[in-house]
Formats: C-alpha cells, sequence, structure tokens
C-alpha cells in the first residue's frame, strides 16, 4: 500500500505536471472543474464520473481517481447527498483526503445525525488541523450532545490556551460547564460570552439558569427578561423560568401574569389535536377495534364540540357493536339536537338526519323530551303567575 509520504509527493508531482503540460488531464475533468467553477454541480458531476470511469479502468487508486472521487464527492455534499459524498471518501485512505473533503464527512455525518462516525472523523480532522475553530466547537457540541462534557471541556481548553476569544468555541465551554453542573464557572464563562458581543438568547436564558442555581434571584430575573424579550414571547419554557423567578423574588403579581403567558403557550393547539384524534378513530374503525375508535372520536369533541361527524361517528360505531342500542340512540339524539342549529344542511348532513332519526326510537323519544320540555315550562310560568298574585295579594294587604 501506498505510504502518506510517497501520495503526498505524488500528488505534488502530479500538480506540478499538470501545471507544465494540460494533456494528462482527461477532458471530462476539465469540463467538470469548468462547470463546477460555475456552480453547475449537477453537470460537473457527470463529467467527473464519466472522466473516473476512464482513468480507474485497472481498478487501483491512482493520483487522478483520487482527485477526481474528491470533485466528485464534494458535488455530492453541494447537492445534499451527504450519503453518496461520505460513502464515496471514506472509500479513500484518510491520510489522503483533504481539509475540504475531511469536514464534509465530518459534517455529512453531522447532518446524518450519525454522531459516533462524526466525531471519529472529527478527531481525524482536529489531529491534522487544531486550530479549525468551527469544528472544534462542532465537535465540543458532539460531545456535550453524547453526555460527554469532560471531553467537550478539554477539546476546548486546548484550543482556548492559544485563542480565548473564539465565542463557538466559548459556548462549548459554558455549556459543558453548565452540563457538569459547575454553575460559577459556566456563570462566568457566559458573561464573558456576553462581554465579547454573544447577547444572543441562548447566553442570556443560559446566565438565568445558571444564576438561579446559585441563588442570585435578580440577576436571574434580568436575564430571563433579556431571553423573552429577544424571543419575542415566543417559547413557553423561558416564560415559565421567569415567572418562576418572579415569583421567587415575591414579585408574585408579575410572576403570575408571566406564568400564565406560559401557560397558554403549552396548550396544546386545538385543529393540530383534533386531526390527531381523528386519525388515530380513523386507524382504529378500520382495525376493527370499535370501542378505541369512539374513544378518540369523543376526544375530538373537546378539541370541536361543534364537530357533527365525530358525532355521528359515535353513533354509528354503537349501533354497529351493541344489541340494545341505548348509547346508539343517546348519540344519534345529540347528532340531530346539534345539526338544528347547523348554518348549511347539506345533502351528506340531511342523509346522516334522516338515518339518526329512522334509528329505533329515537323519533318517539325526541318527541316525549319535546312535551316534557314543554310540560316543564308550562309549569314553571305557572308557578311564576302563582307567585306574581301572591306578591300582589300581599301588596294589597298592606
Amino acid at each position: 500500500m501506498m505510504s502518506k509520504t510517497s501520495l503526498l509527493l505524488l500528488m505534488a508531482l502530479a500538480c506540478c505536471v499538470r501545471l507544465c503540460a494540460m494533456g494528462g488531464v482527461h477532458p471530462a475533468e476539465l469540463r467538470g472543474d469548468s462547470l463546477r467553477a460555475q456552480y453547475d454541480y449537477f453537470h460537473a458531476m457527470q463529467c467527473y464520473e464519466e472522466a473516473l470511469a476512464a482513468v480507474g479502468r485497472n481498478g487501483q487508486l491512482t493520483i487522478d481517481n483520487l482527485q477526481l472521487k474528491m470533485k466528485l464527492a464534494d458535488c455530492r455534499y453541494l447537492r445534499a447527498d451527504y450519503g453518496g459524498c461520505v460513502a464515496l471518501l471514506e472509500e479513500l485512505p484518510a491520510d489522503s483526503l483533504t481539509h475540504d473533503a475531511l469536514r464534509e464527512l465530518f459534517y455529512g455525518l453531522k447532518l446524518m445525525e450519525r454522531r459516533g462516525e462524526q466525531i471519529r472523523w472529527g478527531e481525524r480532522l482536529l489531529k491534522r488541523f487544531p486550530m479549525d475553530s468551527e469544528v472544534v466547537a462542532d465537535m465540543a457540541l458532539a460531545y456535550n450532545l453524547n453526555d460527554d462534557p469532560e471531553r467537550a471541556l478539554a477539546l476546548t481548553g486546548r484550543y482556548e490556551a492559544v485563542d480565548s476569544t473564539n465565542i463557538l468555541v466559548k459556548r462549548q465551554t459554558a455549556d459543558a460547564q453548565f452540563f457538569m453542573k459547575d454553575y460559577a464557572k459556566a456563570t462566568e464563562t457566559y458573561e464573558r460570552l456576553a462581554a465579547l458581543g454573544d447577547t444572543t438568547f441562548a447566553t442570556h436564558y443560559s446566565l438565568g439558569m445558571c444564576y438561579e442555581q446559585l441563588d442570585s434571584i435578580g440577576l436571574a430575573c434580568m436575564h430571563y427578561g433579556r431571553a423573552v424579550a429577544l424571543n419575542d414571547s415566543a417559547k413557553a419554557w423561558p416564560l415559565y423560568h421567569l415567572g418562576a423567578a418572579l415569583v421567587k423574588a415575591k414579585q408574585y403579581k408579575e410572576g403570575i401574569h408571566v406564568l400564565l403567558m406560559a401557560l397558554a403557550k403549552m396548550q396544546p393547539d386545538d385543529s393540530a389535536m383534533f386531526n390527531l384524534h381523528w386519525a388515530l378513530a380513523d386507524g382504529y374503525y378500520n382495525n376493527e377495534e370499535y370501542y378505541s375508535a369512539i374513544y378518540d372520536w369523543k376526544n375530538c369533541l373537546k378539541y370541536n364540540p361543534q364537530s357533527l361527524a365525530s358525532l355521528y361517528n359515535i353513533a354509528q360505531t354503537y349501533e354497529m357493536i351493541e344489541e340494545g342500542g341505548k348509547h346508539a340512540e343517546d348519540a344519534y339524539i345529540e347528532f340531530l339536537d346539534l345539526a338544528k342549529y347547523a348554518d348549511h344542511t347539506t345533502p351528506a348532513l340531511q342523509e346522516w338526519m334522516e338515518h339518526a332519526k329512522n334509528f329505533k326510537n329515537v323519533n318517539s323519544r325526541m318527541e316525549r323530551r319535546r312535551m316534557e320540555l314543554e310540560k316543564r315550562e308550562q309549569e314553571v310560568k305557572k308557578r311564576l303567575e302563582e307567585e306574581k298574585k301572591e306578591e300582589m295579594k300581599i301588596k294589597n294587604e298592606r
């Protein structure tokens, strides 16, 4: 196998040869380079594949096809074909990969959420290019997300021994300290970030949490307030933390107001919840799990009490699975009571109403209900008239 030194010498030699005379370069590769310079990655990729097929017929790794494969991988990466890019680059010797190729491997794996492999290639990249601050920060982030803040802190510490003002790296230092529950140090680092100009939502929110852990409630309230202002109150958790901190600071009225805002943000979206339960009911019904379907159609009514379709489906399912039909009858009556107030009676709704009315004793029960209501109304009216007469009598006697 070709050694690293030999490979690098061959690559340098190939570059010199190409500068002196372009005769050794396949014409398709030249076309690909031209197209790539114009950001036409689609056609450049086709040219590189054509050139690769021509120079790689012997099946051995050469300088020419190594460079072609990296160019082809670059096109795939820029077209968001991260899997294709990674597969191509992983075939090549790690020592032969350029800085750009290593970054494409690292970030391609990150975007595919293959964190273990991302970390492995990130460590190789940083061994060769330790001052690539963006990769340092993203490697530390990967460690933090992998519940390994100690390694994140070790990595950022090595970098910050040379450059202590890089905001991307210092953010991961602060986060690692926070995850290690070293709130005093994390506070110092977040404050340093703010001094460097990183006055973002995340920095103020993190400072609020640190100060709350350190029982500096006034400072916690200040930073939570700034985080909420930067976030335009779009998220519930910053509001919750601000409200809770205000209550701890004995600012009860303000705290209650903010907590109510947080509560409103935490309430589920009615239309989304309705659609979710409807889909569940539909699935249960078609899987012949009828009682579960009824349960979720009833949940639909919690989010839209005016849903005639939910009521009708409940009634019709009860009709199908129960012998006595008592629950179906109750549901049809509830459906008909609500259907009277529909703005538009569509043919489908009219058909549903006719079916409901024709179900067993629904008509007679509704008639009985109507008569009972009339009777109650008459009794109330009569009682009111008698009370009025009694009042008049007492008044006249006086």
